[in-house]
């Protein structure tokens, strides 16, 4: 049977808060929902008393996002699962780090699985919050005062979630559903996700696809050699390639940049 877990689900519309609670008890008999809370404040005062297993949080909250709850509860002993209408930088501040979230208007199997990989990180309660602490780490990092920068990743490799400076990331490569990245200190570091699930994101991060089999981390281009395409040379010194399809784009930004 089924670990019983217990949540808070934080939304600013009480519509919104009933139609989740009202699907967790239809799909997710495991849950119990202890309470609602409409604000960011109200949540922490529910969170500090209660002490739940898993916040639903919504990302849109009066006087800024859901992230601010992170300010008040730095050290947070619970999990988190998001909730938003917009897949905008928000979800990919979410992606970053990892974490959770679900798209309003919400799916019944998306809760379902959610919830369940919720359930089973619980399982191993300590190490659990301390991933998740960790993650949330990556999101403030990520987060300053409402503006996204990111700066950190985390990548789930087989042996769990590591967690790493874009800084450090020199490239991105494609490995059939696996993507391999490659670090300033000659460590790769493979991935169980495409490099086009990571492709949306890593370009708000100076990351730019050169090549289906390549995306290069900007800061890290040394040389471009003339070709057909062309060729990069990044700090590490390997070499790449570039399609001829991206190549006045790349034109673009090796100038804005200055390489």
């Amino acid at each position: 049977m089924a670990k019983h877990i217990t949540s808070i689900i934080v939304d600013d519309e009480q519509k919104n808060q009933e139609v989740l609670e009202k699907m967790i008890n239809l799909f997710c008999l495991n849950l119990k929902v202890l309470a609602t809370a409409t604000s960011v404040d109200e949540a922490v005062s529910q969170i500090n008393s209660l002490q739940p297993d898993l916040v639903f949080l919504d990302v849109e909250m009066p006087g800024g996002n859901g992230f601010s709850l992170f300010e008040k509860i730095p050290n947070p002993n619970f999990l988190v699962i998001f909730t938003t209408a917009h897949a905008d930088y928000a979800v990919k501040a979410i992606k970053f780090a990892a974490l959770d979230y679900l798209l309003k208007p919400i799916n019944p199997q998306e809760l379902e699985q959610a919830v369940k990989r919720a359930t089973k990180n619980l399982s191993s309660t300590s190490e659990a919050k301390s991933i998740n602490s960790q993650q949330i780490d990556v999101l403030q990092a990520n987060n300053s005062q409402s503006k996204f920068d990111f700066k950190k990743i985390a990548l789930p490799t087989s042996e769990g979630l590591e967690f790493f400076l874009l800084s450090n990331v020199v490239r991105c490569e494609a490995d059939r559903a696996y993507c391999i990245f490659h670090l300033v200190d000659g460590r790769k570091v493979i991935v169980s996700n495409s490099l086009k699930e990571y492709e949306d994101i890593l370009s708000s991060a100076n990351f730019f696809r050169v090549h289906k089999s390549n995306m290069v981390n900007v800061a890290h281009i040394k040389k471009y050699l003339k070709g057909k395409g062309g060729q990069l040379v990044l700090s590490d010194e390997s070499i790449v390639g570039v399609a001829m399809r991206r190549k006045e784009e790349l034109m673009n930004i090796l100038v804005q940049t200055k390489i």
